[in-house]
């Protein structure tokens, strides 16, 4: 018996990435999952996949970033369940560029994805989450924390996420709801190191790379998923990977000229 056998939990952006892995931990684990993501061919595939008999695991096509579609995906989970345990906002952007070459439309979309997309789901399950007294899991980035060079508008919204965080845990704790913010590094990918080619044709060849030249190591999704799940059962706040990350965070308080030397130091010119 885990923590999570028969609780229903929704991930946005299941189809793929971390989304994808958390939601198979959460289905090994015997919880109920509500696959959230904006391709319908590839979520369907995915929770084939994952659950050939479907007995875990419903698919709601959801572009986030609409109102009207959000709300359909927790009208769907009260119809469907009757409760809700999880809320994980994974679904999100990443960019690179120069701030003052990022057209404000391409912040704007960034906003929208990473930011308001967690207030929208947020919003639609707090009912459901304050009768169980369940968890809100946001996925940041260690660009929540500590901007760097060439990411375009990521560090921006992503600041944006972690604001939001800290005021959700503030605002849900008398209801009861955990609420958690997620600081990774890079990801392991297949297309790391590919994916922002057409980004960054002016920009050094560092900025192309997983963390935009930052000398950190993937991290393994499965192995974060797993992290992630027993941070909710421990109700911790916030998880950052790699943990030393932590102390640039520290630094770059007392100084922002002595957070701005270390983050050089590790990262690729």
């Amino acid at each position: 018996m885990t923590y999570w056998k028969d609780k229903v939990a929704v991930v946005t952006g299941a189809s793929q990435g971390f989304g994808r892995a958390l939601a198979q931990q959460l289905i090994q684990q015997g919880c109920h999952v509500v696959l959230a993501a904006r391709d319908e061919q590839k979520l369907h595939a995915t929770m084939t996949e994952l659950d050939a008999d479907g007995k875990l695991t419903h698919a709601v096509p959801t572009d986030v970033t609409n109102d009207d579609d959000v709300v359909n995906l927790f009208e769907e989970i009260q119809q469907k369940y009757g409760k809700l345990d999880a809320l994980f906002n994974v679904a999100g952007t990443s960019a690179r560029g120069l701030v003052c070459e990022t057209s404000i439309d391409e912040f704007l979309c960034s906003y929208d994805l990473n930011v308001l997309s967690a207030v929208r789901c947020v919003q639609g399950a707090r009912p459901l989450l304050e009768a169980s007294r369940g968890h809100i899991v946001n996925m940041g980035s260690l660009a929540s924390k500590s901007a760097s060079k060439f990411i375009g508008p990521y560090a921006a919204s992503k600041f944006a996420l972690a604001g939001l965080n800290h005021q959700l845990r503030l605002e849900m704790a008398e209801a009861g709801i955990h609420v958690m913010l997620v600081c990774p590094g890079p990801i392991a990918r297949e297309d790391a190191g590919t994916r922002y080619a057409q980004q960054t044709t002016d920009l050094p060849d560092s900025a192309s790379q997983p963390g935009a030249g930052v000398k950190v190591k993937a991290i393994d999704p499965q192995t974060l998923a797993e992290r992630v799940l027993a941070g909710c059962e421990k109700r911790q706040t916030e998880i950052v990977v790699p943990g030393k990350a932590r102390l640039l965070f520290a630094i770059s308080q007392l100084s922002g000229a002595w957070g701005d030397w270390v983050l050089r130091r590790f990262t690729s010119s």
